[in-house]
């Protein structure tokens, strides 16, 4: 068992670019321990290759390989200084590239080895694979996941048991404001591809812009989806639409403050950290209830829930926290109490109980009442 001060950690994820919810969940999580004490070693799993083989990345298939190498050769000289290996799980050729050589590689070095699951397609991945990734996940000293949702669904295909470790979200950054009034100010932080259904976001608002024409939707992100999305809000003519791009973390915060209403149109997910910022920020959530969005949120009760692909039933949605007195605050009041289940104060003796330091007190030295329910939630 690893000493709890000074403890050293291997740290596996992607980096930034491409950007996505794992590699700022890898980023904020070696600030934080490093802010503990720890002596981190990052390794991305996304390498790129020395500059001299650059160029033959531009070979079909070489890539992978060049990258694969790199990681390998990495992880190998990486292991020799660490206790703790810390492997950000994801699914589909991730897992066969990056998690099973980190697992494999760590147990042979006999070192802790936790592995972190995160993807809302687990469910998919893992009933077609399952035979494959037991024995890798079997290997690992501690599964995590950071949803009841991922954790029941891995305890069901692969038999293992999973240990709950929400995801951090940096409370500190966002300034909470209740909206006693909501204005038609929508915003959607999301990846622009098909998983996560822009395009019934906009549809939506173009029902909620013919009731109020003051409306507007920021689109905060960028993705394959953004060339055809750009073409509909064109061709359905509406107006106060902007595209955004990809925005730092650190302008996040500022972004939320200026609008009311969180909008999430997704159609699989797991545990979207782009949920648990709004609610830090006072937004009022409304979303579908894909995935283990329903093991978070509650429907009426902390936000407002619609069927995937639903995108009249989120109009609705948007109408009817607008319209009923008291609602907004109602709602937001509750998320926020969610969101602060994920500061680090919440998820550190969680986290340090499968690092296998043993329990530890939270660092205001208060108890663990969210997290406890947010480890519990499920409501589907």
């Amino acid at each position: 068992m690893a000493d709890a001060t000074g403890f050293r950690v291997l740290l596996i994820g992607p980096a930034s670019p491409p950007y996505g919810g794992v590699a700022l969940q890898t980023s904020l999580l070696a600030g934080a321990l490093k802010a503990e004490g720890a002596t981190v070693t990052f390794l991305p799993s996304n390498p790129a290759p020395p500059a001299m083989l650059r160029a033959c990345e531009r070979v079909p298939g070489v890539r992978t390989i060049l990258r694969l190498a790199v990681y390998c050769a990495r992880l190998l000289r990486a292991l020799a200084s660490v206790e703790i290996v810390d492997v950000q799980a994801c699914s589909w050729w991730y897992f066969f590239l990056v998690v099973i050589p980190a697992v494999a590689a760590g147990r042979v070095a006999r070192k802790r080895v936790v592995m972190k699951y995160h993807g809302g397609e687990a469910d998919r991945f893992l009933a077609r694979c399952a035979a494959l990734v037991r024995p890798v996940f079997r290997m690992a000293d501690a599964v995590t996941a950071p949803s009841g949702f991922l954790a029941e669904v891995i305890q069901r295909r692969i038999g293992v048991p999973v240990q709950i470790v929400p995801n951090i979200i940096d409370l500190a950054a966002f300034r909470y404001r209740e909206r006693r009034v909501v204005h038609p100010k929508m915003l959607v932080t999301r990846h622009l591809e098909k998983l996560y259904d822009v395009e019934m976001v906009i549809r939506a608002f173009r029902e909620v812009q013919i009731r109020y024409s003051d409306a507007s939707l920021w689109i905060a992100g960028s993705g394959s989806e953004e060339a055809r999305l750009r073409d509909l809000v064109a061709a359905w003519e509406l107006r106060n639409v902007s595209f955004l791009g990809h925005l730092p973390y650190q302008e996040l915060p500022r972004l939320y403050d200026q609008c009311d209403l969180l909008l999430n149109g997704s159609r699989a997910d797991n545990f979207p950290g782009s949920l648990i910022e709004a609610a830090a920020a006072g937004l009022v959530v409304i979303s579908t209830g894909a995935g283990g969005i329903p093991y978070v949120f509650q429907d009426g009760v902390d936000a407002l829930l619609v069927a995937p692909k639903d995108w009249m039933a989120l109009s609705a949605a948007v109408r009817r926290v607008i319209e009923e007195p008291g609602l907004a605050p109602r709602l937001s009041r509750a998320a926020f109490q969610i969101s602060q289940s994920c500061s680090w104060n919440h998820v550190r003796p969680l986290l340090f109980t499968v690092y296998g330091l043993g329990p530890a007190a939270t660092a205001d030295g208060r108890g663990n009442s969210h997290m406890e329910r947010l480890a519990s939630l499920r409501h589907c």
